[in-house]
């Protein structure tokens, strides 16, 4: 049996845009047109694009398009997370898989760290992220911390579900994201989340620290996760307006 239709056009366009068919920061035929030059569907015609997403060779856009941002892709699982919008595809390209749901009790060392209120009661959710592509291991391994009402309302939901909780959150409560407060840092790689990541304890990472707001300012979520530092890009494209 060969292989799936969207590697093969994947692959096929990534040929072409090593070739030179495409500059960098060049835009590609729109969705409709690409599917229609490979007689496949749209769903199909996504799933290439985002294998080359993943390889950092494109980026996608609302209101823009899918513009050409390497000509060679990245050897490391990719991330390029600028905006709300950005963030909350990341869950299509990574995959979740939950390892614990527990209550805690905010100690001094994790408000300092979270933001959350010393002494409030919240609900860890602990799991890693997987490429789809690479599945044997873990491009992330994180802890998100939720109020007890919210883990409830999401509870069924995280198992299955490969959207970001912040999303199973804002469907589940009707509760929208406002803004994300995003701090990157570099850490050593703690022991619990080595042995998902593939490497020593102690070695270098980086750590995310997300705060997620709503309309009404109220802090409902933080999300901290670890990556180790040589198996992660986390790209950040700026551009003047």
């Amino acid at each position: 049996m060969g292989e799936p239709r969207y590697v093969v056009i994947a692959d096929d366009l990534t040929g072409r845009i090593a070739g030179g068919r495409w500059a960098v920061g060049e835009l590609l035929p729109t969705e409709p047109e690409l599917a229609a030059d490979y007689g496949v569907s749209r769903e199909t015609l996504r799933r290439a694009l985002r294998r080359l997403e993943l390889a950092g060779l494109i980026s996608r856009h609302k209101g823009i398009g899918t513009r050409v941002e390497r000509t060679t892709p990245f050897t490391q699982f990719t991330t390029k997370l600028s905006s709300i919008d950005e963030l909350t595809q990341y869950g299509e390209a990574a995959v979740r898989d939950v390892l614990t749901v527990e209550p805690v009790t905010v100690d001094a060392a994790l408000a300092a760290v979270t933001g959350l209120a010393e002494g409030s009661r919240q609900v860890c959710v602990t799991s890693v992220r997987r490429d789809p592509e690479r599945p044997e291991g873990a491009v992330s391994w994180a802890k998100v911390y939720l109020r007890p009402e919210d883990a409830k309302a999401v509870a069924a939901d995280l198992g299955e579900n490969t959207r970001l909780i912040s999303d199973l959150v804002e469907a589940r409560t009707n509760r929208a994201v406002e803004r994300v407060i995003q701090q990157v840092r570099a850490v050593r790689v703690p022991a619990e989340a080595a042995a998902h990541l593939g490497v020593e304890p102690g070695s270098p990472g980086l750590e995310f620290v997300r705060r997620y707001y709503d309309a009404r300012g109220v802090l409902f979520e933080v999300a901290v996760s670890t990556h180790a530092g040589d198996h992660f890009v986390h790209e950040t494209i700026l551009s003047r307006r």
